[in-house]
């Protein structure tokens, strides 16, 4: 296959005519209510493409309760909402949405189709459609069977998460991957090229203005076995004897009832209930302030893509203390943004949230540095732009195949 003689000339030339881009993934109905890591990135990437001259993005995705499709305008965006198969979906591995899908891009007619999952969105992506597919590696399923909480969700993940993942990993044209850790992870299985671009995150938290509470920690993401939660409790129940003023706010819906049970439990038993604040799921202009108010962000999972809590508290300058899950070791510079300990070690974990609550100049000191980071990759334009040229890089690939076979 012929290529491009450099990456700038072929980046030049991929931007030479409009890209039509169907971004194909869940999308909410209503973008003051926007749920999930995968859902906020698509809002993210979506508006950042819509503010390009040379790119058409288009959204397709699948939404509860409707009997037929349903087109409308989001922010500015072409929405297209598809209904949601109801009944037995997984067992026919989501045939009847693989139908709809594939009438709906044949309409749309893009150059790059570009799913926002290697799961449901990518494994229906790569076969509704002739044209390329770019699909986005948003987690690794077979790592997260470790910590599900029933058989039944075992299986279900074994079953049809991972065979659907395997398929997306195997069958993709491009893979785009938020860190280096996913490529590394199913290595010989990727099949395609494999561009890393950082997720994006929203304006709102650059232009957060810090005003730190001398020992407040945050945790903001949901209440579930793999974030560790309980580790960062004990943390904290170390933390205080060296931090008087040291407290806990915890940002995030309890999405299973039977681990927050156990936090909470654990809270009462080191008597630290009156450290510890269970917020629930905030409002972006509730958790906004939460960053504000922050000395440290604290992320002690035990499995992580590329989280996007990590990039907001770093885009609101905020030092970060993480356990080195997946690809956490990626997003945070040990020693300069933050601090990155293993996990499950919770006595790391307290030294090293000790270090930044004791002393607010090295906090700082790493803020500004986080802050500067997350400026370079996580702007919403930055990663828009990065997006668009790997769109053209893919459309000139594709077009030049008949050519190269002649």
């Amino acid at each position: 296959m012929r290529t491009c003689e450099g990456r700038l000339a072929c980046g030049l030339a991929a931007r030479e005519r409009l890209v039509r881009v169907a971004l194909v993934g869940p999308y909410p109905r209503d973008l003051s209510r926007v749920g999930g890591g995968v859902e906020t990135s698509l809002t993210y990437v979506a508006s950042g493409l819509s503010r390009l001259a040379d790119v058409e993005p288009a959204v397709v995705t699948f939404a509860p309760g409707l009997d037929e499709p349903t087109r409308t305008t989001v922010d500015g965006i072409a929405v297209l909402y598809l209904p949601e198969t109801r009944r037995l979906g997984n067992v026919t591995l989501r045939e009847a949405e693989r139908r709809r899908l594939q009438r709906a891009l044949a309409d749309l007619q893009p150059d790059v189709v570009h799913a926002q999952d290697a799961l449901r969105y990518g494994y229906l992506s790569l076969r509704a459609t002739s044209a390329p597919v770019a699909v986005s590696v948003q987690g690794v399923v077979r790592e997260e069977v470790k910590y599900a909480q029933s058989r039944a969700a075992r299986a279900h993940l074994r079953l049809v998460g991972v065979s659907m993942q395997r398929y997306c990993i195997r069958h993709a044209r491009l893979l785009i991957t938020s860190t280096p850790y996913a490529a590394e992870y199913f290595g010989r299985d990727v099949r395609g090229r494999i561009v890393d671009i950082r997720n994006p995150i929203g304006d709102r938290f650059f232009d957060i203005d810090p005003a730190p509470e001398p020992g407040r920690t945050l945790y903001a993401g949901a209440v579930i076995p793999r974030k560790r939660l309980v580790d960062l409790v004990e943390a904290l129940s170390r933390v205080v004897d060296a931090v008087p003023t040291a407290r806990l706010r915890v940002a995030g819906p309890e999405r299973d009832r039977t681990y927050a049970a156990r936090v909470r439990t654990r809270v009462q038993e080191l008597g630290l209930e009156a450290r510890v604040d269970f917020l629930g799921d905030t409002s972006p202009e509730l958790l906004a302030d939460e960053y504000r108010h922050a000395s440290v962000f604290c992320l002690p999972s035990g499995q992580e893509t590329s989280p996007l809590s990590i990039g907001e508290a770093m885009a609101a300058g905020l030092p970060v203390v993480a356990a080195r899950a997946g690809g956490v070791a990626y997003l945070v510079d040990e020693g300069v943004t933050g601090y990155v300990t293993q996990p499950g070690d919770v006595a790391a974990l307290a030294d090293r949230l000790s270090i930044l609550l004791r002393d607010p100049g090295i906090a700082r000191t790493m803020a500004s540095a986080a802050r500067a980071a997350a400026e370079r990759s996580f702007r919403v334009e930055v990663v828009a732009t990065r997006l668009r040229d790997t769109y053209g890089e893919l459309r000139l690939a594709v077009e030049r195949e008949p050519r190269a076979r002649g």
